[in-house]
């Protein structure tokens, strides 16, 4: 290296120091606020409305920055503690299906098969927990998190949907972040038990219990606990999953807090697949025809399980000065130990006579991980006026070890009558892997206010990426790959009325693709692209109402396109340049009366070629979500969800498939699905509730090639108590 180019580390260090003049005027007192800014009514009304309402006055998940949901310049959904309980949400994959603008497709069941949710014609590989960034680019780690993990730990889950450089701590993800936000111990002493029994004999028992430990309440605890079994529609399956997360508080000084807490999971399945049967059988020689199968027939050998154990420590310091300036540091260290033995049936191929194999694949890994984030914000008079700030530093560092076993087969004389009874073959261990990553990013935004209305929100990203890798897929070669880039970040907002925003932005898009591998294992070069925005929002009732109007357009170079699978099941991706995916949204979602709540939207997206040729054709163009309840007294709630999302297709990517037949095979046509909701207060501390989902029995692929539905007619009774 040059002796005149400047280190990572010192580069890292010279951005951090662009964060002392912030520190400094923490110190400083503030201007007056003037009038026509935004109350703090608005950030104290949110920690309320997450169980009082479907949306939340106020977030800083986009920009870092404590922002009202209308002078967000970008598009932003919270699914809320309440819609959470109401809907009967139980894990992270149901409520993420309920976000808008977001598609859930999955890969198998909901104990292992893989789960991809996209938006914006691109997956969302992106996880912010209490705003730090996990599971970075891991697509293993995305389907552990998301399958899995209960909704009982958060009070709030949000979606950016769009390049979010400035959320996330790693690149502009050109579709969307997740950001999960875990409840808080508070000083009211309450615990609230909930019993559920639902469809397919599904047992769940949460306990969420709060407290202060001390006579002058700066002490506080809270801990939930969850075990739930069973709840599989498929035969021959079993589910135990525990979930226990605690979490203690410590105020040692009025405007000092300092938590820490552990949160634990062990999962258990048996039965279950990652992947279901194909659509169609034959090849290019001899033709291709459906292959049909019942929607409640398991594609897995009965001797397949899992077993996952995973662990949290976490420590948190936040300190606010005294003129409205928080400095706050975070430090996490997960553990995760992983096995699971999967005998696949039919999912690669399918002889024209309808025989088969069944794929046996043993997966066992390691995960350690270490993530810190140190991070300020607050606001700064200038020219007379308040202006918003906030910046940080975050480091990141996961290993995952995997091991590599033989994936011998098993032959399946006739898939037709398959019913998972089959010898379980030999497997070999072969050798060990490695995955590691590391990521340094310092980031700056602004919010400068130009006039009364108009204001400009400016900053950016410097991320450092390191990727070391030797898998399978790379034949085990040592393979290093990194990259520093800087994401910019740009936007405008005018303020039409106290109550209407408009708001323009744009932003650079620069995306890794070491999990898009070609069919010879090279991991396809780095997505790049610019993305733009602009929109409408308004809010209402100290932003207990809030609606949104969006467009945008994103265009893509290198973007991955599917392209096949291997012998062995693995998907292989091709690149394509000058791609242009293009929408639009809205939404509505809060109190429209006082016994009325809301949460619908509409979005459309679409991704098109150099050549205008649609591709991602497996995603939706249109996907339409409402949900909304009323409280027909003090003591019972209706509610109904209906979700409809236009046809997909894999048949852009088979052209070697032109029989009318496979073709449809192929293809899921619209649908909508109707889901209803009965909520009775038996007391002031007690409800009984019934939740109905799809409730016509309606029959769907979630993706479009494969054998595998969404959920049939199921119900959930819910016993809920607080004390």
């Amino acid at each position: 290296m040059p002796a005149n180019r400047p280190s990572h580390l010192a580069q890292a260090v010279s951005a951090a120091l662009l964060l002392l003049p912030a520190l400094a005027a923490a110190e400083t007192p503030a201007a007056p606020v003037e009038s026509g800014e935004v109350a703090d009514v608005y950030v104290r009304e949110t920690a309320k409305q997450h169980t009082r309402n479907y949306t939340v006055p106020a977030s800083s998940a986009a920009t870092g920055m404590k922002l009202t949901q209308r002078e967000t310049p970008q598009s932003l959904s919270v699914i809320t503690e309440k819609q959470i309980a109401d809907q009967s949400l139980e894990t992270l994959q149901e409520v993420l299906k309920q976000v808008p603008g977001v598609y859930h497709s999955k890969m198998g069941n909901n104990a292992t098969g893989d789960s991809q949710f996209a938006a914006r014609g691109g997956a969302i590989d992106s996880i912010t927990v209490d705003g730090k960034s996990k599971f970075l680019y891991e697509s293993k780690a995305i389907r552990r998190a998301t399958n899995n993990l209960d909704s009982a730990l958060y009070e709030e889950v949000a979606v950016i949907r769009g390049a979010s450089g400035l959320a996330n701590g790693g690149w502009g993800e050109p579709s969307g972040t997740i950001a999960l936000t875990r409840k808080k111990p508070h000083a009211k002493a309450e615990t609230t038990i909930e019993a559920d029994i639902g469809s397919w004999k599904h047992y769940r028992l949460m306990l969420d219990a709060n407290a202060p430990l001390n006579a002058a309440k700066t002490l506080r605890g809270r801990a939930v606990f969850v075990g739930d079994h069973g709840g599989d529609y498929l035969p021959h399956t079993s589910r135990h999953n525990h979930t226990l997360y605690g979490i203690l508080a410590y105020d040692p000084a009025p405007n000092t807090q300092i938590s820490a807490g552990a949160e634990i999971h062990t999962d258990r399945n048996r039965g279950s697949s990652r992947f279901g049967f194909l659509t169609i059988a034959g090849d290019e020689y001899d033709g291709f025809k459906p292959f049909n199968a019942d929607p409640r027939k398991n594609s897995s050998a009965r001797w397949a399980y899992g077993r996952e154990n995973s662990a949290e420590l976490f420590a948190s310091l936040r300190h606010e000065f005294g003129n409205g300036w928080t400095l706050k540091g975070d430090y996490s260290y997960i553990r995760n130990k992983s096995e699971m033995l999967s005998g696949i049936a039919g999912t690669y191929e399918i002889a024209s006579d309808f025989s088969s194999v069944v794929s046996a694949d043993f997966d066992k890994g390691r995960l350690k991980e270490h993530n810190f984030s140190l991070k300020l914000d607050g606001q700064y008079p200038l020219f007379g006026r308040n202006h918003d700030f906030a910046g940080g530093i975050s480091y990141l560092n996961s290993k995952d070890t995997p091991s590599y076993y033989t994936e011998p087969e098993v032959p399946v004389p006739d898939l037709r009558l398959f019913d998972g009874n089959v010898a379980k073959p030999d497997i070999a261990y072969r050798r060990d892997g490695l995955e590691h990553s590391r990521n340094l990013s310092v980031f700056a935004s602004t919010r400068f206010k130009l006039t009364g209305k108009w204001s400009l929100i400016a900053g950016g990203r410097w991320t450092d990426w390191k990727y070391r890798y030797i898998t399978s897929r790379s034949r085990f070669v040592d393979t290093k790959r990194g990259k520093t880039i800087f994401v910019p970040y740009l936007a405008a907002t005018y303020d039409f009325t106290p109550n209407l925003t408009a708001y323009a932005s744009y932003t650079t898009v620069f995306r890794p693709q070491v999990r898009y591998l070609s069919a010879s294992g090279d991991a396809l070069d780095p997505l790049e692209g610019k993305t733009y925005e602009a929109g409408l929002k308004g809010a209402w009732f100290e932003g207990r109402l809030n609606a949104a109007l969006s467009v945008y357009q994103n265009r893509r170079d290198n973007l991955g396109i599917y392209a096949g699978r291997l012998r062995n099941g693995e998907s292989y991706y091709r690149a394509t340049d000058h791609t242009k995916n293009t929408g639009g949204e809205i939404s509505l979602s809060g109190r429209l009366t006082d016994r009325w709540l809301i949460n619908t939207s509409y979005a459309r997206s679409k991704t098109k070629d150099s050549q205008g040729r649609q591709i991602k054709a497996s995603y939706p163009v249109h996907l339409f979500k409402l949900f909304t309840s009323y409280d027909l007294s003090d003591r019972l709630t209706l509610g109904g969800n209906l979700n409809w999302q236009s046809a997909i297709t894999d048949a852009l990517n088979r052209p070697e498939v032109s029989e009318p037949d496979a073709i449809a095979a192929l293809t899921q046509r619209a649908y909508a699905t109707v889901d209803l909701m009965a909520k009775y207060r038996v007391g002031k501390s007690t409800t009984v509730s019934l939740y109905a989902e799809n409730i016509g029995n309606k029959y769907y692929k979630t993706m479009p090639d494969i054998h595998v539905y969404g959920t049939p007619r199921s119900y959930t009774l819910s016993l809920r108590h607080t004390f």
